[in-house]
């Protein structure tokens, strides 16, 4: 059975427990743990294709099925077109050269023959280990697929080329040990500094399988399975590498308070998911000393909450009438990090305070808009790390959060929220691999018109 790291051990002891840090990488290519060297948006415009996107990978990917096979690479292609009419991105084309049963090594034979007369700028590599032979291969398969990927990485990049990556996602015939593998994979991979989209967290069903109704056979979704993965997928990821955006890496902060203080300053902070949203994970570390409400969760229809209550627990009220409470107090003038993870296929939403689960509720929400702070705040409040993905989060990987690693698939904001300018000169900046801002609110409500509005830009992203 695979031997998992104990639940604290932070991200980079599980890197090394992997192997991945050491193994020996050709030269002068650079290793996917490192970020690539940085290449401005001139240097891209290069080729002769250089608003391409090329999805190489197997059956998932290919749109086995969905009908007509318009699968996941397919509905994110369309996303980009509407993106591209609207004015929010540019006009990219996406090609798909996947073919059903291909793994590492298959891709690795006809990458000449296929990728190079694409001519695109970027090539996401959609593959995962059930191809590989995992399930019945164990360890050694792990090892063959984590050491081809990290080749054809480097592949890329030596080719002048940008690799995005999808991490693996499940299959109905996955044992409890399958799971195990493909979870530490993810670990790995959300560590590397590649792109990548965490594919396992739109549709797992909490035990490494497709969730119920999501799935067209054993190893495939269907339609519904297919818009799910679909949604996992940051709308401006290549907007975002194409301004030369790199990889983000957890950088030191200090803090910004919200909510009831000075006169004129504002009261909270919104963020607006970029295109319409299923699964997501909401992460924040707050400090505080009494009650308030820390951040609310506007759905299609109602808006859910968490906050601090009166008697100091950590509180979940959904949208949906739910609600989670903690037994342990957080209103102790120390910081906490909370997790609110949903998985919409699976109909499931999980509160997690300082990695350790609080609980969970059987729902389905359509959030629009979540706000961080308000007139309703602890008065003093203190936040800093701000993450927001799009798809949900399985139990290793909030420990890793909470074992402080920044986790890096599917990320759209990553706010260190640094009101001292310790880490960059606006405490506003978004460091995740997307052009989303978030508005900095006035008012008794916070509701209003934004005071500012900041995008990310290149580097700090201000």
């Amino acid at each position: 059975m695979l031997s998992l790291p104990s639940l604290g051990l932070a991200l980079a002891g599980l890197l090394a427990a992997a192997g991945l840090s050491t193994a020996p990488l050709p030269r002068p290519l650079v290793s996917p743990l490192r970020a690539a060297p940085h290449t401005a948006a001139g240097v891209a415009d290069t080729l002769p294709e250089p608003l391409k996107i090329v999805f190489f990978g197997s059956s998932v990917p290919f749109g086995q099925g969905a009908a007509g096979k318009y699968g996941y690479v397919a509905r994110y292609a369309a996303l980009l077109g509407q993106r591209a009419a609207a004015g929010q991105g540019a006009p990219w084309k996406v090609a798909n050269i996947s073919v059903p049963g291909d793994n590492t090594s298959k891709v690795a034979a006809r990458w000449q023959r296929d990728l190079r007369p694409q001519q695109g700028r970027y090539v996401v590599l959609a593959l995962s280990l059930g191809n590989e032979g995992l399930h019945g291969g164990g360890q050694p398969v792990f090892e063959q697929y984590k050491t081809n990927l990290a080749q054809l990485v480097q592949r890329a990049r030596a080719q002048g080329l940008v690799p995005v990556l999808t991490n693996c996602y499940t299959r109905n015939d996955y044992t409890a040990e399958d799971y195990a593998f493909i979870k530490q994979m993810n670990l790995l991979l959300h560590a590397w500094a590649v792109p990548s989209v965490n594919l396992l967290g739109a549709v797992d069903d909490g035990a490494g399988h497709w969730a119920p109704g999501y799935w067209d056979d054993t190893l495939h979704p269907n339609d519904a399975g297919h818009a799910e993965l679909a949604h996992a997928l940051v709308p401006s990821l290549f907007d975002a590498l194409r301004a030369g955006k790199g990889t983000p890496r957890k950088v030191a902060t200090s803090y910004v308070r919200l909510g009831p203080g000075r006169r004129g300053a504002p009261t909270s902070l919104a963020l607006q998911p970029e295109a319409l949203l299923h699964p997501f994970t909401q992460v924040i570390s707050f400090r505080a000393a009494g009650p308030g409400q820390l951040l609310t969760l506007q759905d299609s229809t109602a808006t859910g909450s968490l906050r601090i209550e009166p008697g100091g627990a950590l509180s979940y009220t959904s949208a949906k009438g739910g609600r989670l409470a903690s037994q342990r107090r957080v209103a102790d003038g120390r910081w906490h990090q909370l997790v609110l993870t949903h998985y919409y296929a699976g109909g499931r939403t999980v509160l997690y305070l300082d990695g350790a689960e609080v609980g969970r509720l059987a729902e389905k929400l359509l959030t629009r808009r979540l706000r961080l702070g308000g007139s309703q705040a602890p008065v003093g409040g203190r936040y800093r790390n701000w993450l927001f993905y799009r798809a949900g989060m399985n139990a290793d990987e909030v420990r890793a959060l909470a074992a402080d690693s920044l986790l890096q698939s599917s990320l759209e904001l990553y706010a260190p929220l640094d009101g001292r300018s310790v880490a960059a000169t606006d405490s506003l900046t978004n460091l995740a691999q997307s052009t989303n801002w978030l508005l900095r609110l006035a008012g008794p409500s916070g509701s209003g018109q934004p005071a500012s509005r900041r995008k990310a830009r290149r580097g700090a992203g201000r």
